[in-house]
């Protein structure tokens, strides 16, 4: 079967809040740490031999910055903020340390087993940025480039295969995404689907 879109899906390089203690980040708009540009310059060059055509971006700094990196191995590739590739708002969650929200041993296994029945306050849930999924996907059936980067979060990626594979939110926990890492998945108009990379981050153990 031959697909004809490539998606290459991105993590943002780090930040500093992706190192140290478990922190909920959110929609904070953290720039990328030394770390997390080298790790920019590693993707770009890891997607250098493929022809782009566009790079879309969520607009927080660590994505949008990491979107630049590959657009400068990419010239002829336009590189476009796309408001459906944010991350989940964490609300009120955001900034704090895991152990700030979660008081008890049982709220904290209920969130790496059920994170999608939490109500975070003044936040979102899952099923809204699984809605927001569904409604790029939809739209990039429909248009003619072959070759995209979506340069987003975790968060978003791993609700991306949720919803492809067709899985409830409560398997959140059960995919892995690293900061800096590569995902490919080859998409028919159709919506049939073959996963070609998952989680990739060889780029990166140079930097190790």
């Amino acid at each position: 079967m031959i697909y004809p879109m490539q998606l290459h899906i991105v993590r943002h390089g780090q930040t500093e809040f992706n190192v140290g203690e478990p922190r909920f980040r959110g929609q904070l708009d953290i720039p990328l740490s030394k770390v997390g540009t080298q790790q920019a310059e590693a993707i770009a060059k890891a997607l250098r031999t493929i022809p782009l055509d566009v790079i879309y971006y969520s607009r927080l700094k660590r994505a949008k910055k990491t979107a630049e990196t590959i657009q400068e191995f990419h010239p002829k590739a336009r590189c476009i903020e796309e408001p459906l590739l944010i991350t989940l708002n964490f609300g009120d969650w955001q900034g704090k340390f895991h152990k700030e929200v979660f008081k008890t041993d049982e709220e904290r296994n209920r969130w790496y087993t059920n994170p999608n029945v939490f109500i975070i306050p003044n936040g979102e849930t899952f099923y809204e940025v699984l809605n927001r999924i569904h409604r790029l996907l939809t739209r990039l059936r429909t248009q003619p480039e072959e070759n995209i980067a979506l340069v987003t979060h975790r968060v978003v990626i791993i609700i991306l295969l949720l919803y492809l594979f067709k899985l409830n939110p409560a398997h959140f926990w059960e995919f892995h995404v690293d900061t800096g890492s590569i995902t490919q998945i080859n998409y028919n108009p159709d919506n049939t689907f073959r996963l070609v990379k998952l989680n990739e981050t060889q780029h990166l153990e140079r930097l190790i």
